[in-house]
């Protein structure tokens, strides 16, 4: 039962370092994308607004990756307007009012889109409050399972050995055997 012990501690601490090596790097994956955009230079601008608008006439293409005609009019378009000191959101704005909400590679978080971007989050959290609470309770259930277990001649024999073996190479327990109920005291 000893060892029972050490192998849940060692698993619970398993899951602590996991847990903040968890959280640790989503931190890191939220800060890396605060990018201001007068941090960057205007051909990375022009690359970044790309990447953001889909090309009318292609099947899930940005244009970025699309070679039709318009798709290369439209990255000439936004050089352009980035020599012409437009911001980003004029831009994209541009490109709305001419091409509608769909030129968008990912919706605005506003109105029925906002679900598109909240609802991942409510999922991700409520599966990892499920996993916790699912955790929580095999815990419990096998501690309570190896509290209420009766103390067979097996186990007594197992842990007359496992002593046998730990005096010979010389380990000592920190805490005595004694203390669990049903068990003989150190004595072999």
């Amino acid at each position: 039962m000893t060892s029972l012990r050490a192998a849940n501690s060692r698993s619970t601490a398993l899951l602590r370092i996991a847990s903040v090596a968890i959280v640790a790097l989503m931190a890191v994956i939220a800060v890396s994308g605060c990018v201001r955009e007068d941090d960057l230079t205007d051909q990375q601008r022009a690359f970044s607004l790309d990447k953001q608008l889909m090309c009318p006439v292609c099947d899930g293409q940005t244009i970025d990756e699309s070679h039709a005609q318009i798709a290369q009019d439209m990255k000439l378009s936004v050089r352009e307007q980035i020599a012409e000191g437009k911001s980003n959101q004029e831009i994209r704005d541009y490109f709305v009012a001419r091409y509608g909400e769909s030129v968008l590679a990912s919706p605005e978080a506003s109105g029925f889109n906002l679900l598109v971007w909240i609802m991942p989050a409510i999922i991700g959290g409520g599966g990892a409050l499920a996993v916790f609470w699912v955790l929580k309770n095999m815990r419990k259930k096998s501690a309570e399972a190896a509290a209420e277990a009766p103390v067979t001649v097996a186990d007594r024999q197992l842990e007359k050995y496992l002593e046998r073996v730990d005096a010979e190479i010389g380990y000592r327990h920190e805490a005595s055997t004694a203390t669990e109920p049903g068990r003989e005291s150190g004595k072999s």
